[in-house]
């Protein structure tokens, strides 16, 4: 019967232009009804789905969409996006061709090869969010330069979306972890992989969708440590590592695992292990 009915469909077709840089970013908070109608698109799009819930269908197959969502769809796919009963989608639409916004060839089709849409985790979202703000800002504001910035953030975006399919079928799952335990333990996992970021206790407990006193202690019954002294122990532990890996000097190591004073690093350092960078550096040589 859905076959069909899909077969009826009366197809939509708008003619969406491109700016001479090939990049045109949208937010939707309330998606017209047209949203709704069969459409395609002339471009190469990504839909990324901020909130809400939804199905989208092509003419042989459909799928649910919810929050963090991200759908891949080639030029000229026809497909039904439709909004699920109280439950109306706020989504970002990017469209963009990819010799004149200079992505990378084989990103873009690693993210296109399969029609069907991938979740984000929480932490890939976020970062994926910043950028699709920062260009929808340069595409409304046209400061100096905005071409080149939009075009960098779009690239910074996919290249994060390209990340998180990867890891989702590297460890066979797309789903977030359900309780607050295993999103503590992710969102750990996550800062630890860039604990080059500044990422504060409140940034950290907004990662996991738990108050900071809960993420606290959460992260002190799987780790023994709190937030703060995992984060300056992880970060020590790399630079021990480039210190006898490396010939960089500590005040670049410092930087690069994400301590911006260098005072700050060697008391952290000199309390993980026992004495100053360089004596840790000669002895291990």
């Amino acid at each position: 019967m859905a076959s069909k009915n899909r077969q009826k469909w009366q197809i939509f077709n708008p003619n969406i232009e491109l700016p001479d840089y090939g990049v045109l970013v949208e937010s939707r908070l309330e998606r017209p009804s047209s949203a709704n109608i069969a459409h395609r698109h002339n471009h190469l799009s990504i839909l990324y789905v901020v909130s809400g819930h939804g199905l989208l269908e092509f003419a042989d197959d459909s799928f649910d969409v919810d929050a963090n969502s991200v759908i891949t769809l080639e030029k000229d796919k026809v497909h039904r996006l439709s909004d699920k009963p109280r439950k109306p989608m706020t989504v970002y639409s990017l469209y963009f061709d990819t010799e004149s916004s200079d992505l990378n060839k084989y990103i873009v089709d690693y993210l296109f090869a399969r029609p069907e849409p991938f979740e984000l985790p929480l932490y890939y979202s976020e970062n994926i969010k910043r950028h699709l703000r920062q260009m929808l800002h340069e595409q409304n504001t046209r400061q100096a330069g905005y071409k080149l910035s939009i075009k960098q953030n779009l690239s910074l975006a996919i290249l994060q979306m390209h990340r998180a399919k990867q890891y989702q079928i590297k460890h066979k799952t797309s789903d977030e972890p359900v309780n607050s335990s295993e999103r503590v333990k992710a969102t750990i996992h996550f800062i630890a992989q860039n604990c080059h970021e500044q990422y504060s206790l409140s940034d950290a407990a907004r990662l996991a969708k738990v108050s900071q006193r809960q993420f606290t202690n959460l992260c002190r019954k799987l780790t023994g440590k709190s937030y703060i002294k995992l984060l300056n122990s992880i970060r020590c532990q790399k630079a021990a590592a480039m210190l006898t890996d490396t010939v960089m000097p500590p005040a670049a190591i410092a930087f690069e695992v994400g301590y911006e004073d260098l005072s700050t690093f060697y008391r952290a350092f000199k309390r993980e292990y026992k004495s100053s960078p360089m004596q840790f550096k000669t002895a291990n040589i």
